[in-house]
């Protein structure tokens, strides 16, 4: 079976050589244990490379209307440090069956990004014909029609040649699609996320398809096997979970927030719409990283999932959301460990994803003392007002002329019930 222009099986013989096959003997499992040929699957030579930290697998196919590619590069590329760059590749995968098409692609790609070419950051592969199935699809599933059964199906084995194809290029390999954005420090959160975890088989960065999906790279030949067994039944997004049953990952680990956000709007299924939105991606990274000196963090409001109060005050990615709206007097606390000299308080609620969360109508006080209340907890006394919220913002610069003494606390107190839910997404001190 050879592919068409449309990204389609159809019936066809093909006499690609771009494969080695791993046995003599045709049997049920040669075809799935079929070895890539990567310097012949390369459509520009590359430097070699060590063993990476990561692989982003990134596939990519024409399709009607807007072309996504660049941007996502884009995304990817300048949201990494130089040194992340040394440990990292992205591998593009050119889905097509036109070869005009992939030349006129990879000639844009080499155009923009040859200097991360040429160093091996990126690197462009293409499947041979031959690596496809040559039956006919003959079940439809999911009462899906037969052309998107047989884009779904060529999808699974394009999946299973980048799987392959990366097997031993890093210690893990995630894959996205080629119509989202990243942000800045993204790399750094997936390390710290991947050694905060135990006994894992999927870590997840974005909540979306098979966005964001990330395995060590010894999963990968099994995982491409497993697609390619079931790849006129299941849809990846469906095979990647029954994979992880059964290596007993049982329910998913979501990194939230995500780092990933869809930003297409047509499939690359022809005519098929995706307006589809990752709703825990934000840009969480804080905007003035204040000196923040060590304090506990507390609040009256409930916490939603893993969106803790902490997150709103410590200078690295995170915001504070809560679980329900505000009601009048509701409090958010930060006690400093010791007392503080303060020069600006600056807090920002709500995000650019979630504007709406945000704190309408409050004060921010300082506190200059810390008692034991009846009931055995801590009060914050002595208070002067230090700002009120305007757009959900509080910024004073002016502090060291206002407050002559060092302060104990400082808290937000919410003057007006609101229904929209509270995200406190930065708090930054300076002292």
């Amino acid at each position: 079976m050879s592919i068409n222009s449309r990204g389609l099986m159809s019936m066809e013989d093909s006499k690609s050589t771009t494969l080695k096959d791993s046995s003599s003997h045709m049997c049920c499992s040669c075809e799935y244990n079929m070895v890539v040929d990567k310097n012949k699957s390369l459509v520009f030579k590359t430097p070699p490379r060590d063993k990476a930290f990561l692989t982003i697998g990134v596939p990519t196919i024409n399709r009607t209307g807007d072309t996504y590619l660049l941007n996502t590069i884009e995304s990817l590329v300048s949201s990494m440090t130089e040194s992340e760059k040394k440990d990292v590749i992205i591998l593009i995968f050119l889905a097509d069956t036109d070869q005009a098409v992939k030349s006129v692609l990879s000639s844009e790609i080499m155009k923009k990004f040859q200097v991360h070419i040429v160093s091996g950051l990126i690197q462009l592969i293409q499947a041979p014909a031959s690596f496809y199935p040559k039956d006919q699809i003959k079940r439809l599933t999911y009462g899906q029609g037969k052309n998107y059964v047989q884009w779904r199906a060529k999808q699974n084995y394009d999946y299973a040649f980048m799987f392959k194809y990366a097997k031993d290029l890093s210690t893990y390999y995630m894959q996205i699609e080629d119509d989202v954005h990243t942000r800045p420090g993204y790399i750094s959160s997936i390390s710290e996320f991947i050694k905060a975890q135990d006994n894992w088989i999927c870590l997840e960065f974005s909540e979306l398809g098979f966005i964001g999906k990330l395995y060590r790279t010894e999963h990968m030949e099994r995982l491409a096997m497993l697609l390619m067994m079931f790849y006129t039944e299941q849809p990846v997004d469906y095979t990647y979970l029954f994979y992880n049953n059964l290596m007993t990952q049982f329910s998913r680990i979501i990194k939230i927030p995500t780092l990933f956000q869809h930003m297409g709007l047509h499939s690359s299924f022809p005519g098929k719409l995706q307006r589809l939105k990752d709703k825990f991606f934000d840009n969480t990274t804080k905007l003035f990283k204040g000196d923040n000196p060590p304090a506990d963090i507390s609040t009256s409001l409930s916490t939603y999932l893993t969106f803790i109060p902490k997150l709103a005050y410590v200078t690295s990615e995170g915001f504070f959301w809560s679980h329900g709206g505000a009601k009048n007097g509701d409090t958010f606390t930060v006690i400093f460990q010791s007392p503080q000299r303060l020069k600006r308080v600056v807090v920002m609620t709500g995000t650019s994803s979630h504007p709406n969360d945000r704190i309408y109508e409050g004060n921010l006080v300082a506190s200059l003392t810390l008692v034991k209340s009846e009931d055995g907890g801590q009060m914050c006394t002595n208070d002067i007002e230090i700002g009120t919220f305007v757009k959900g913002n509080v910024d004073n610069s002016n502090l060291l002329e206002k407050i002559a003494f060092k302060v104990m606390c400082l808290r937000i107190t919410i003057t007006r019930d609101q229904e929209p839910w509270v995200i406190v997404k930065e708090i930054a001190v300076f002292i």
